[in-house]
This record gives structure tokens, C-alpha cells and sequence, in this order.
């Protein structure tokens, strides 16, 4: 039996592949359940736009998960997949055991929050030194950054402190890595990738937490249609 540091509850990446080993969709979203006697494991089955998405018997796929602030990821096929009263569940065998990875593997999900943020060039610079706040939204958010709406060109390789509102104001320190123009597209002018540089392990894990949240409200709507 392979052995992993997974626990009840502990959030998944899936990515998908095909017989030819290509990526069939995006990363999903899932969340371990429990191991079963012969090493297989159960998880959800995960979601894609708000929906259950069907993994076919016999699909390969990769598993990723963060433990510790570490991530880790292992090769598993699907096996079955079954219904729990309204809960859908997916069996998969793994077929390596886990390794550390050092890529930041995050799923990102969609969705509009207010973020008040301040930009400033050098690390060191002195909190009184940085300016005031502005208020921007987000484009998507994950464990790993945030793509930031704002009105105004931050430059890239600058940094960022910003103040992420979810169910709390997530405080964080972030590096731009991407600028994207999109005059066109309302009131926000720009698209600005932010890698958290700064961040502790809770506040990462809470948003990890409220994106799997959000996705599930998002499945039950499904449900109710």
C-alpha cells in the first residue's frame, strides 16, 4: 500500500490526462474522503463550473496537495465512481508513491473580491514609505497569488501589499509578474499578476479553504436546478 500524508478533509488538485498523456481539461478541484482496504482511496469528485465532472474509468491523473506548507504530488487512475446520498464520489488507485515538489502547483478559481492593495518598489521600504491605499478586484484568486484589477499600471517586478476581502481581510505581500492592458473591458484598466512573496500558512490555507467553499456552493446550486 502506497503511503501519503493525506488526511480527512485535505484539499486535491487533479489534473487529467488521456491515453496519449495529454491534458484532457484544466486543474480540478477535489478533497480527500478516506483509503480503502486494497490502497485505493475515495475522494469527491471533482468540479468543473460548478458541475460534477464525469472522470472516466481508466483515466490517468496526477494528485497534488499541500501539507505543511509543502506540496506533494502522486500518480493515480481512476477506478470507480459512485453516489453517497447527494455526494459524489470518485475512486482512484494510486500508482506512485508521493514526491515533494517544488512548483507551485494552485488551482485558480474565478471570482470577483475587493482588494485594498499599495505598491512599492524595494522590499525594504518602510511601511510609512508606501504610500496610501487603493481598492482593486481580483479576476481569480488561489493559494499561490491573485490576478489583481486596478485602474492604474503597476510595473512589474515591484511589489505589492495588499489586503485580500473574503470572510476576513487576508493581509499578504506579493510580487507583480504580469501586466495585461485591457482598456476595453470596463472600469479596471489592467490585469496584474501577483505572486504571494509574503503570506503565513493559515492565511494561505484559508484561502485555499474558501475557494473549495465557493465551488461547493456553486455544485449545490447545480443540484437544485
Amino acid at each position: 500500500m502506497i503511503k501519503t500524508k493525506l488526511t480527512l478533509g485535505t484539499k486535491l488538485e487533479l489534473e487529467l490526462y488521456d491515453a496519449n498523456g495529454d491534458r484532457i481539461v484544466p486543474t480540478l478541484i477535489s478533497q480527500f474522503e478516506s483509503i480503502l482496504p486494497d490502497g485505493s482511496m475515495e475522494i469527491l469528485s471533482p468540479i468543473m463550473e460548478g458541475r460534477i465532472y464525469p472522470v472516466r474509468r481508466g483515466t490517468h491523473l496526477n494528485v497534488i496537495y499541500e501539507k505543511d506548507g509543502d506540496l506533494f504530488t502522486f500518480a493515480a487512475q481512476a477506478v470507480d465512481r459512485r453516489l453517497e446520498g447527494n455526494i459524489h464520489l470518485l475512486r482512484i488507485m494510486p500508482l506512485s508513491g508521493e514526491e515533494q515538489i517544488q512548483r507551485r502547483y494552485f488551482f485558480r478559481f474565478k471570482c470577483v473580491r475587493d482588494v485594498e492593495y499599495r505598491t512599492f518598489a524595494e522590499r525594504e521600504t518602510r511601511e510609512e514609505e508606501r504610500g496610501d491605499f487603493r481598492v482593486g478586484i481580483t479576476k481569480d484568486i488561489s493559494g499561490g497569488g491573485i490576478c489583481l484589477c486596478t485602474d492604474t499600471k503597476l510595473e512589474i517586478g515591484w511589489h505589492v501589499e495588499g489586503r485580500l476581502k473574503i470572510h476576513q481581510a487576508i493581509p499578504f505581500i506579493g510580487r507583480v509578474v504580469r501586466v495585461i492592458n485591457v482598456h476595453d473591458r470596463g472600469r479596471y484598466s489592467y490585469e496584474n499578476g501577483i505572486e504571494f512573496v509574503e503570506i503565513t500558512n493559515m492565511n494561505r490555507e484559508r484561502i485555499i479553504s474558501y475557494i473549495f467553499e465557493e465551488q461547493r456552493k456553486l455544485l449545490k446550486k447545480g443540484w437544485t436546478k
